[in-house]
């Protein structure tokens, strides 16, 4: 397996406040295996959700240092780094005890709000024998492109396709506390939160023994020529853009990092956050 590149780019507004702020996306990648990690937000400490959206410089100062978010999507990484098992799936499950571990340290109570427990979303893959072997949980992700930019396979985003259309249902906005709760307690790797015959809640690693149930696995088969991205959801609206596309199919570094730090300049909302990227293909 070919590693192309690899990197994170940070969220350009929250490092203008403060360019110590903790980096939430994590990854590995070498030769036998690629993992991209992306840590969930926390709540900042001692104030109302709505007066961070009112003022983020406030907000930022009151994020929570050490983040857990940051220490989650790490020990996913080291986990990967040096316990990889040959299997996704089960590696991916090893690094949530892992998170277990830390939640039982640092969140022995968990209340869903600054207290959450701390938690991850991730995505990872290898290829061997021209097929692609790949696990995800919730909004991190894989896509593979043929040699002309067509998109042959990308996993489901289960968060934003399963889940959001019942928050948009709920009687609480965001900024209200409840509305945080219940997004995280009854949504959150339940398996009892059923809605016409289904499932709807979305997976994460928190350390909670559900999340396993929410991480899927497969695998695909790969020409010599078919590009592959991991991602976390930071770059979810690049991917099909035909100028994206275009980059990484005639990749250059500088000009990659050029496009996607103009995109993030010219839009904050849709490409300014942060982001993780992997690019990949089979080994010549």
């Amino acid at each position: 397996m070919k590693i192309l590149y690899k990197n994170t780019f940070d969220n350009t507004i929250t490092q203008k406040y403060d360019s110590n702020f903790p980096r939430e996306d994590q990854f590995f990648a070498n030769k036998k295996v690629a993992v991209v990690a992306d840590g969930i937000t926390r709540d900042p400490i001692g104030i109302s959700w709505t007066e961070t959206k009112e003022n983020l410089k406030k907000a930022i100062e009151h994020y929570p240092r050490p983040s857990g978010a940051e220490l989650a999507a790490k020990e996913v990484a080291s986990t990967f780094e040096h316990n990889f098992t040959g299997n996704l799936k089960e590696t991916m499950i090893l690094a949530n005890n892992n998170i277990k571990l830390l939640n039982e340290k640092y969140v022995p109570v968990c209340d869903y709000l600054e207290n959450d427990y701390y938690g991850t979303v991730a995505a990872a893959t290898f290829i061997e024998n021209h097929i692609l072997y790949y696990a995800y949980i919730c909004d991190c992700g894989i896509i593979v492109y043929d040699k002309n930019g067509k998109i042959i396979f990308q996993t489901e985003d289960e968060y934003e396709k399963i889940s959001r259309p019942f928050f948009k249902k709920l009687p609480y906005l965001w900024e209200d506390d409840r509305a945080r709760v219940i997004r995280r307690r009854d949504y959150r790797n339940n398996l009892n939160m059923i809605c016409d015959g289904k499932c709807v809640s979305y997976g994460a690693l928190t350390g909670e023994d559900s999340a396993k149930f929410f991480i899927r696995e497969g695998m695909l088969p790969l020409k010599n020529d078919n590009v592959v991205v991991v991602y976390s959801d930071g770059f979810f609206n690049y991917l099909h853009d035909p100028q994206f596309i275009e980059q990484i199919l005639n990749f250059d570094k500088m000009n990659f990092e050029k496009y996607v730090q103009q995109k993030a300049t010219e839009n904050y909302g849709l490409y300014g956050k942060e982001r993780t990227l992997i690019l990949l293909k089979e080994e010549d």
